[in-house]
């Protein structure tokens, strides 16, 4: 059995020698014409200039080759490779349009015993685009970070935008110009040279477009900071039968940042006007901010929230015993009533505290003489109270001299 198989192998070696050996001569001693595909064989591209006088342009990515047939001697034909062979498409003068264009091609070079006739209609596939122009902005990707106590106040370039050229399909998805960075730190206005990269609406690299300049100067304007008070400006009075009993405004402080020129300057930041004369309730109003020229609010607060607390005026009554002051010596007084019942109007938190000792009823007798008087006491109540009504209003007051008896009228004799 091993030495059939032994047998078999030999048997299949000779065969391939004698064949590679009839190959060898067929092609060097008979040598016959044979016929072949070169693929893959580059194609050059000249006078590119008449795409841009018919306001297009080449896309991008592009592996422009074209497959030949070659006729010649076996020996020559099986050596082919792509290599061997210069191809040409001349624009020069060709209508050209957007999209795909066959080109002429002419072979230029290739190897003398090969024929390359057969290949004179094949075409170049060239793909244009309209050529576009656009400005586009230049906008900031860079990381300035400020140190403590200093405020980033915004980035300026020159020039502040950049004109893109090339295939319109890029063109259009660039939607602009990024300068890109990072500075940490920063205490006073800052300035770099920063090259610039194309975006699209996803801030992905927009590749395949031409810009210029491709640097551009940056300028970071920083400010110093402070924290200050929001005041609240109120214009008139709650209206009557209201008292006002806090204000508070929230937040309490803001930290603004600007010019030291102009910061050195501010010491609070008021809200609009609040008319109190509107307000008959408690209650938050939503104010704005009135923020200087030239000052920035630093969290990006434009307004606060007044917080306004009323107490509507409530009534009661109080009886209180009436005094009297000012009476010369050796004088007495007699009043016709002894106390008066007084309606007082105010806050009820005040009108809850409010007694009889808190108020005051007085009569003053300064200089008067012994005889009869109409005359109105006077009430003095408390602050935030308002007198409504004094029943009595007015007392009779009868002074007399010590010791004497007041005289009953004197009777009309009967006639």
């Amino acid at each position: 059995m091993a030495k059939q198989k032994g047998s078999d192998l030999l048997l299949k070696i000779v065969s391939l020698i004698l064949s590679f050996s009839l190959w060898i001569y067929i092609i060097n001693v008979e040598n016959p014409i044979k016929t072949m595909k070169v693929y893959n064989v580059p194609v050059r591209l000249e006078n590119l200039e008449n795409i841009t006088e018919q306001n297009l342009a080449l896309l991008p990515n592009q592996d422009i080759m074209v497959t030949l047939t070659v006729k010649g001697p076996a020996s020559e034909v099986y050596r082919s490779v792509a290599s061997n062979f210069r191809v040409v498409a001349n624009l020069d003068d060709l209508p050209l349009k957007a999209g795909i264009n066959e080109v002429p091609i002419e072979i230029t070079s290739y190897p003398a015993d090969l024929d390359v006739t057969p290949s004179s209609n094949v075409k170049a596939i060239v793909y244009l685009d309209d050529y576009l122009e656009r400005e586009v902005p230049i906008v900031s990707q860079f990381d300035a970070v400020a140190a403590d106590g200093h405020y980033v106040a915004g980035t300026t370039f020159n020039p502040a935008s950049v004109m893109v050229k090339g295939p319109a399909q890029y063109v259009n998805q660039v939607k602009a110009l990024a300068a890109r960075g990072q500075r940490e730190g920063l205490e006073e206005n800052y300035k770099e040279i920063l090259s610039l990269v194309a975006i699209d609406e996803k801030d992905q690299v927009v590749n395949h477009v031409q810009f210029s300049p491709l640097y551009v100067e940056m300028n970071i304007e920083v400010f110093s900071t402070k924290s200050v008070p929001i005041v609240v400006d109120t214009a008139g009075e709650v209206p009557e039968g209201f008292e006002l009993l806090s204000t508070s405004v929230a937040p309490a402080t803001i930290l603004i940042a600007g010019p030291d020129s102009l910061l050195n300057q501010i010491s609070e930041i008021s809200t609009e006007e609040l008319n109190l004369s509107e307000i008959n309730e408690s209650g938050d109003h939503l104010k704005r901010l009135v923020i200087p020229e030239g000052i920035i609010a630093v969290e990006g607060n434009s307004s606060a929230t007044v917080s306004l607390v009323l107490e509507a005026f409530e009534t009661k009554t109080i009886s209180k015993r009436v005094t009297t002051i000012g009476m010369a010596e050796g004088l007495s007084v007699t009043l016709s009533t002894n106390s008066v019942n007084i309606v007082v109007s105010g806050p009820q938190s005040a009108l809850d505290e409010i007694t009889e000792e808190s108020i005051t009823a007085e009569i003053d007798l300064t200089g008067l003489q012994p005889g009869e008087y109409e005359l109105t006491p006077k009430i003095v109540l408390p602050v935030d109270m308002i007198e409504v009504s004094v029943n009595p209003l007015v007392i009779s007051v009868t002074i007399t001299v010590e010791g004497e008896e007041e005289l009953p009228p004197e009777e009309t004799p009967a006639g």
